[in-house]
């Protein structure tokens, strides 16, 4: 039972980290059919569950600690990045005080507080950490690291939460000014009894201020439509993102599952052509003997050599295997461009020929253009440039299937490629409708 499977995405890039947080997973998984089948068999399993989860955290937390120290992280962050740890000791030890105490634990609370603190941590604080760290390494100083924390890649989030904050803000300043409001009302209609002589200057006064009021209140109802649109924006943004991550998961796991039997077919293919070539020595040993055989022997041979056709199969038979080897190496590089696709978050920069990228993503995209469009290559020899291929890739795949959806009938796509003074360039024109 994979209650949890690891994924690149919770790779930090600290190595130790990495395999600290993958020990969890495992331990996780290992005692996961136990936890969740209840009863005694959940009870033996929670205590010893505990213990190795007080032993991971003293471990694990304190190699944290000793790195955000040795790299001198900013205190600020440190201090928090501490209090995440205490939280998980402080949940981990009252759980085990009440094991001791005889309550019956829930093996299914433990895995689901587990999931959730893993997944949180990882992909929340100690992406953050290693992200410090290794900008610390690399030149900056532990402000710099620190307040390069609020980077695009984090922009969607950054944004969701103030617009929340805003929001909260602005609900509050709105019910302030309306009991200030109620409040001045209640006093005017006192001062009027008290007072009848002013009533038409308290009437008229207390009408201007509730005309302030009402347009101060007028301009709050608008500032919080914008943050309400503005939120709205943000969380159309963070949807976008959970889908293209669950779309990258996908075609990993796609691309794994195929990976295996096109291992073996590949290599049944090699082992099939050498018998193939092995049967054709032999017959070719048998019909050398041929114009010695008895006439009787010759005849049935020959009546055998023309219903099978052999002359026809000694060509066609190496042609039916090159094109099934040629149709495997095909899959191949469709599975190695969806793997590629599946990694675009968490790749490199690197050199990259933009000509090999661009047929990465024609491969990826290639059922969508069946039915469709003609896609027409003019490609020039590029040099090697330094980018991040894999999201570069998956920019020409969007603008092939844009092209492809702006097409009610069959038209064509044209891609291009060139070289200019010092820079590389790519062209994808289609013969769509266009826009404004």
């Amino acid at each position: 039972m994979t209650l949890m499977a690891w994924s690149e995405q919770f790779a930090c890039g600290i190595d130790a980290i990495d395999a600290q947080h993958r020990a969890l997973v495992d331990m996780i998984n290992a005692a996961a059919p136990h936890l969740v089948s209840g009863g005694p068999q959940a009870r033996q399993q929670v205590g010893p569950m505990l213990d190795q989860l007080t032993q991971y955290a003293a471990t694990h937390f304190k190699y944290e600690e000793n790195l955000m120290q040795q790299r001198q992280v900013a205190p600020a962050y440190f201090e928090q990045h501490q209090r995440t740890h205490g939280s998980f000791v402080d949940e981990v030890l009252m759980m085990r005080k009440q094991y001791e105490q005889g309550a019956e634990p829930s093996g299914t609370d433990l895995l689901h507080f587990l999931t959730s603190w893993l997944t949180f941590h990882i992909l929340s604080e100690d992406k953050r950490l290693a992200r410090q760290v290794l900008a610390i390494q690399a030149g900056a100083s532990p402000e710099q690291a620190y307040g390069g924390l609020d980077t695009a890649e984090g922009a969607p989030q950054t944004a969701y939460t103030a617009a929340l904050i805003d929001l909260f803000g602005l609900l509050t300043a709105r019910n302030r000014t309306l009991s200030e409001a109620n409040a001045e009302v209640r006093r005017a209609k006192l001062e009027l009894e008290a007072a009848n002589a002013l009533l038409e200057q308290r009437v008229t006064t207390r009408t201007h201020e509730l005309a302030a009021t009402n347009a101060t209140l007028e301009k709050e109802r608008q500032a919080l439509m914008e943050s309400l649109s503005r939120l709205e924006e943000t969380q159309g943004q963070l949807l976008q993102s959970e889908k293209m991550a669950a779309i990258g998961q996908l075609a990993a796991g796609v691309a794994h599952e195929i990976n295996n039997p096109i291992g073996f077919v590949n290599s049944n293919l090699v082992s099939l052509t050498a018998y193939v070539g092995q049967l054709f020595q032999l017959i070719d040993s048998y019909e050398a003997s041929h114009p010695a055989l008895p006439p009787e022997q010759k005849t049935r041979i020959d009546a055998v050599r023309k219903q099978i056709e052999i002359d026809y199969l000694r060509q066609d038979i190496p042609d039916l295997l090159k094109e099934s080897k040629d149709g495997l190496a095909r899959v191949t590089r469709i599975v190695s461009d969806l793997r590629d696709f599946s990694r675009a978050d968490a790749a490199q920069w690197g050199p990259a020929d933009l000509n090999a990228v661009l047929d990465a993503a024609l491969n990826v995209v290639v059922s969508a253009l069946k039915k469709k469009p003609q896609c027409v290559k003019h490609l020039s020899p590029l040099p090697p440039i330094t980018c991040n291929a894999a999201q570069l890739s998956q920019v020409f795949m969007n603008l092939v299937l844009n092209a492809a959806q702006a097409m009610d009938d069959r038209g064509t796509i044209t891609l291009r490629s060139g070289l200019r003074a010092q820079a590389v360039w790519i062209e994808i024109e289609d013969s769509g409708c266009g826009m404004s």
